[in-house]
């Protein structure tokens, strides 16, 4: 997965190029800005652009920008000039009204290409195709909704993304933050309306399961620990906070991996009973195993002692299984996305 975030110019370049380096250090990968906010006094809206091109090139990031005919001539460019914006650190546009499909086509071969996944149907997308648009240097960008109650649906999305991947092209969806919320409403930038108030690493985890391909953080910045989830995401590992007990504290930060065969009731880990560790039966076991806890097989279990576990529902417990800890309460909506040979780390 490639996750990005979003900057916007008219922020004090201290807020932003802050945001842009905890991104980086995060594994973020690119940024999406807008070229469409209004010029104001103080500074020049030209040397705005070519400030966060060369802030996103000191940190290897690529940036993506939203530009409209006014924008470009803000921009004292040409629709023809708008290649010489790679000379500025901007690797590619995404365009929406006021351009021509020719047009469009034409700068693909130029510049990588942002189409608007939310209003483009397949005889607009055809159209481009026919005039020449290049697929591998195109991405289809889905819309972020400021008003409430305005973002679309989870079908919406997952059908939208099955049109532009039959064509071989990318899609992007964005998720809320979970820190500072952008203006005027501050109430998150999500795409699907579902994802307006839920952590942003369950956002980013759904997006990916409809078949979206680049996830960005539509508002300007996260907290630190979901900013750390995130890196974590971008090696395809899901982060869970755990507590664990005396005795199973070498599990913190350790990666594991559910089995293929993923069980229906539990996440099975395949590396812990590679991990040579003999547990003795724990006498102060419970009755029922909740969900969310992680449990360990003791020496009871034969050949399975060893195996890590964490239980998706209540379960009966068993002298052979011993309770390691348990999954803290910000984790447990994201242990439905560790399916069949997802890695995932605990920490603390």
């Amino acid at each position: 997965m490639c996750y990005g975030i979003s900057i916007y110019l008219s922020e004090p370049d201290s807020i932003n190029k802050d945001w842009i380096q905890k991104a980086a250090k995060n594994g973020f990968q690119y940024i999406f800005t807008s070229l469409h906010i209004p010029e104001e006094e103080g500074f020049s809206f030209v040397e705005k652009v070519k400030w966060l091109g060369e802030t996103a090139q000191d940190v290897h990031m690529e940036v993506m920008a939203d530009v409209s005919p006014a924008s470009l001539q803000r921009l004292g460019l040409k629709f023809e000039e708008l290649p010489l914006l790679k000379d500025w650190g901007i690797s590619g546009v995404r365009m929406d009204y006021g351009f021509t499909a020719k047009q469009i086509a034409w700068l693909s071969h130029s510049l990588k290409i942002g189409l608007n996944a939310s209003t483009m149907d397949e005889v607009q997308l055809s159209v481009l195709l026919d005039e020449g648009l290049m697929p591998n240097q195109s991405e289809a960008w889905h819309n972020f909704y400021p008003k409430p109650f305005t973002g679309i649906s989870k079908q919406a999305l997952k059908d939208r993304n099955a049109l532009f991947h039959r064509f071989g092209i990318r899609t992007m969806g964005f998720v809320p933050g979970d820190d500072r919320l952008r203006g005027p409403l501050h109430e998150g930038l999500p795409t699907i309306e579902d994802h307006r108030h839920i952590p942003p690493l369950d956002a980013a985890l759904e997006l990916r399961a409809l078949g979206t391909d680049k996830i960005c953080i539509g508002d300007p910045n996260l907290s630190e620990g979901t900013a750390k989830g995130f890196s974590y995401l971008a090696d395809g590992t899901v982060p869970i906070y755990a507590s664990f007990n005396k005795g199973y504290e070498h599990f913190w930060n350790s990666i594991h991996t559910n089995r293929m065969d993923a069980a229906q009731y539990v996440i099975r880990s395949v590396e812990s009973r590679g991990m040579d560790a003999v547990y003795e039966p724990d006498p102060s076991s419970a009755d029922l195993f909740e969900r969310g806890w992680i449990t360990v097989d003791n020496k009871l279990y034969g050949r399975y002692s060893g195996e890590l576990q964490i239980c998706l529902e209540t379960l009966p417990a068993s002298p052979k299984v011993n309770i390691a800890g348990k999954v803290r309460k910000k984790s447990e909506s994201l242990l439905k996305w560790i399916g069949s040979g997802q890695k995932y780390i605990f920490l603390d």
